[in-house]
């Protein structure tokens, strides 16, 4: 025997564990068609039922506020749907057993916005972040924190092209200052660590290894014509070291795998950093 739905003149009444259905049924009694359901704790659900299960089209307003709109499988936000938050933020796109997944919008109260890929409701792949004041990041997030290679472009006009780790600057990177200085090397925790190359407009190079932040360790700097060889510490010039080939003679294992960079003239290292 085909199982049909019926609409009747009195809504039907289906009182559960915790829960209370009102709409249409088929002739087993089960959930078939357009309905309401009513939790103890007032949240609600409009919208389609199949076989006792929402599916379809449908609205599910949440005790605390919270609202979701739109596509429904097997009791759960599958497909396109858009999260309105009690406090003001919504989300725009696509979900996967009630997890944002794939292409979606995050917009939120103060004007913050999110563009870009989620995996199991965080952002995961790439996407793009706008903040109030005109600051954006466009790259590559990992667990709803921006992770792997991204550009950051701050409101007051400075840029940083490169890696990330858990919300920080780690890696390889390369940073822009409105007013011409540029620093290109390494990074851990937002500080420069490890080798770089630094400029400043006044026709000022330093090459060397920096440390939390400020040069620590052997270093090159050049200024027109003028080179100076010495190691630093805490961004201060502790001795100096007169000639180049001393200046080599102070390498460790580590730092000898950048003798060729030190040894770029001021040409080469300006092509590198691409100043004009």
């Amino acid at each position: 025997m085909t199982q049909s739905t019926e609409l009747l003149s009195q809504p039907n009444i289906i009182p559960g564990i915790n829960y209370e259905y009102y709409g249409e049924i088929d002739n087993q009694g089960e959930k078939e068609g357009f309905g309401i359901q009513k939790w103890k704790d007032e949240s609600t659900f409009k919208g389609n039922f199949i076989k006792n299960k929402a599916k379809g089209w449908g609205i599910f307003n949440y005790s605390q506020g919270d609202i979701y709109k739109g596509e429904f499988e097997n009791d759960k936000a599958n497909g396109y749907g858009e999260y309105y938050h009690e406090n003001g933020g919504i989300y725009s796109g696509y979900w996967i057993n009630d997890f944002q997944f794939g292409i979606g919008i995050e917009l939120w109260g103060d004007s913050s916005k999110y563009f870009g890929e989620f995996h199991n409701g965080k952002k995961e792949g790439i996407g793009t972040f706008y903040w109030p004041d005109n600051t954006t990041y466009k790259g590559e997030w990992k667990n709803n924190v921006v992770e792997g290679y991204g550009i950051y472009k701050f409101a007051d006009g400075r840029t940083y092209f490169g890696n990330w780790k858990n919300n920080k600057m780690d890696g390889y990177g390369e940073f822009f200052w409105k007013e011409g200085k540029k620093f290109c090397g390494f990074y851990k925790d937002d500080k420069k660590n490890g080798f770089g190359i630094y400029f400043c407009p006044n026709n000022i190079f330093y090459i060397g290894f920096w440390n939390n932040g400020k040069q620590n360790g052997i270093g090159k700097y050049i200024k027109d014509n003028i080179i100076k060889y010495g190691k630093w510490k805490d961004g201060q010039k502790e001795n100096e070291i007169f000639t180049e080939e001393e200046f080599i003679n102070c390498f460790n294992s580590y730092e000898a795998k950048y003798i060729k960079i030190f040894q770029w003239d001021k040409e080469r290292i300006k092509r590198f950093m691409k100043i004009v």
